[in-house]
């Protein structure tokens, strides 16, 4: 075989080899990680809750609850329970830490394959070598330990930039690949209620592109994608659309629209105001103007989080860290004059399908743009959650810009180019091997993996023998949540394990009963008694000093013993934390 046919195979099948080694990079992450202790935490936790959830009395047609409720005065959770179905088989046949990392590795891996066949098909081999090398990025942004974990904005990343390269496709002409796209952006609108603007923006543009490039001469061939993304939307929002029309109280559909059109009555909402143009301009131009644009090294502050002051003329936001405007409005600049030089490189070269590679990125940015400036910010604070879209936004910039180069070059040139992108791309995936976690969601928490573990380890063994004052084994629990602060880690994988042997809870609290399904919130005129008059214990969970000591009439059901000061979401050690239980009629845990 000749030099020259060797680079032509290299050229056709090396994305194949690209997509394979990520792939191999993704699994070592996840297998690396359950064996080193890896436990789902806070958030993750209650993903657990409810993947077991499916197929049961309690299956879940929601997503979470979102923090967004706070701002809007109702309670919403995220549209739908499409990650819950995602973990809940690997759930039951790996158990939680394993499941869920393998269930969120498989989904990425998927994902990775998926991009090189979509761009493959859209724009050939230097598209899917390109679109590779990208990825390949975007791994290693995300970084070791965030390749398996289950927080929504994380798991979202990777699924978001598959969604770019197939409305690229569709625009492209590729009519065939929309009940893809509906797909893929049904999950990330269900996952998270950052994406229930953009993508319906995205699909739609994708659907009238489409449209108008075989119509009228070939419209026939817009019957098929037709019928196959109704029935992709009909299957995957079904469950939704259930909940809304026949779910107890107001749906949350409807829920969602009151929650982005005004706000609601369910409770006083907190201070908040909108991010507005200038703070918005700096936010967009950190990911995708700045360095280090879209990188791991600003994953977890190139938007830094923010101090919230109540005044009098409303909310104030400080963020100290975030560009300023000025070079904010300057990396813009840049960014648009470089946009503009590579859009005539393609089009002097007659690159059709980069063109609309930028139609696509003209899309995007522009909902972008507004949904940023438009964006609450309550008490929580900016928060780079919110919009963790943008970095795979950015990635679809670099992949724009790449592909206008390539394709201005001459041949020989454009075969070294893509040869040195998929050098990149190696050295991305080598980089990502070593062990790496961004300090975003529930990975914050790595150092409460092992008193976690010890505690459900311990409950494990006791529970299956907890009974009553009479002595009648406990069926049902009413849960305390409260005593540790916001967003600790412990109580949502103490609540797992207990359902996880068979021991049913309730909550008296509306937030935490969106979190956990209808049927687990407890009567508020009397949450410690059951349906059948008798009473619940309660159980609830404390940590630091709190955990050393045994109030009269309650048991310590599980203690790992360990740092004893009180527990901080600003330092995290592996701190003295207890499950304690009580069956006083009161319920009284004070």
């Amino acid at each position: 075989m000749t030099q020259t046919e060797l680079a032509a195979v290299a050229r056709r099948h090396g994305w194949i080899v690209l997509a394979a080694a990520t792939s191999v990079v993704i699994a070592i992450s996840a297998i690396r990680g359950v064996a080193r202790g890896y436990q789902p935490v806070s958030d993750n936790a209650l993903i657990e809750i409810r993947g077991r959830d499916v197929f049961t009395g309690d299956h879940p047609l929601l997503g979470t609850w979102s923090s967004a409720s706070v701002g809007a005065g109702i309670d919403v959770n995220h549209p739908g329970p499409l990650l819950f179905d995602l973990v809940a088989v690997p759930i039951r046949l790996f158990g939680a830490p394993a499941g869920i990392a393998f269930a969120v590795a498989a989904l990425h891996i998927a994902v990775v394959w998926t991009v090189g066949w979509v761009a493959r098909r859209a724009g050939g081999p230097t598209a899917a070598i390109t679109a590779m090398a990208v990825t390949a990025g975007l791994v290693w942004t995300l970084g070791s330990e965030l390749l398996y974990d289950p927080w929504q904005p994380n798991v979202l990343v990777l699924p978001f930039w598959l969604l770019l390269c197939t409305v690229w496709a569709v625009m492209a002409g590729d009519v065939r690949l929309f009940p893809l796209a509906c797909g893929v952006g049904s999950f990330a609108m269900q996952t998270h209620l950052g994406y229930v603007t953009i993508v319906p923006v995205l699909l739609g543009v994708a659907a009238v592109a489409a449209a108008v490039r075989v119509w009228p001469d070939r419209r026939h061939e817009l019957r098929r994608p037709t019928v196959l993304s109704i029935a992709v939307i009909g299957v995957l929002w079904a469950q939704p659309l259930w909940e809304q029309f026949f779910g107890p109280g107001r749906g949350n559909l409807g829920r969602v629209v009151t929650a982005g059109t005004g706000g609601g009555d369910d409770f006083e909402p907190v201070a908040s105001t909108t991010t507005g143009l200038t703070l918005g301009v700096r936010m967009l131009a950190s990911v995708l103007a700045l360095p280090p644009w879209w990188g791991r090294p600003g994953y977890d502050d190139s938007i830094p989080g923010s101090t919230q002051t109540v005044t009098a003329d409303g909310l104030e936001i400080d963020v100290v860290g975030l560009s300023s405007f000025g070079s904010a409005l300057l990396g813009l600049l840049v960014v648009m004059v470089a946009g503009i030089v590579a859009w005539r490189f393609a089009r002097r070269a007659g690159a059709r399908r980069v063109e609309f590679a930028f139609a696509t990125l003209i899309t995007v940015l522009a909902v972008a743009a507004i949904t940023v400036v438009i964006t609450p910010i309550d008490i929580i604070g900016l928060s780079p959650h919110k919009v963790r879209w943008l970095w795979a936004i950015g990635a679809f910039l670099t992949f724009t810009l790449a592909m206008a180069v390539l394709a201005s070059l001459s041949p020989q040139q454009r075969q070294y180019g893509v040869g040195a992108l998929a050098v990149v791309a190696g050295l991305a995936l080598v980089a990502t091997v070593p062990s790496h976690a961004n300090q975003s969601g529930p990975t914050q928490f790595a150092a409460t993996y092992d008193s976690i573990e010890d505690l459900r380890r311990q409950l494990d063994v006791v529970l299956d023998d907890l009974r009553d004052a009479d002595g009648a084994p406990i069926e049902s629990v009413l849960f305390d949540a409260d005593g540790i602060g916001f967003g600790e880690p412990y109580t949502a994988p103490v609540m797992a394990e207990f359902l996880r042997n068979g021991i049913d809870l309730v909550v008296d609290d509306s937030t935490l009963g969106r979190q956990l399904g209808p049927d687990r919130r407890a009567d508020p005129n009397d949450p410690n008694v059951t349906p059948s008059g008798e009473t619940r214990p309660t159980v609830f969970v404390r940590a630091g000093s709190a955990a050393l000591d045994v109030p009269a009439g309650v048991e310590r059901l599980a203690f790992h013993d360990g740092d004893p000061s009180p527990f901080s979401l600003t330092d995290v050690t592996d701190r003295a934390v207890a499950v304690f239980v009580t069956t006083d009629a009161t319920g009284d845990t004070q």
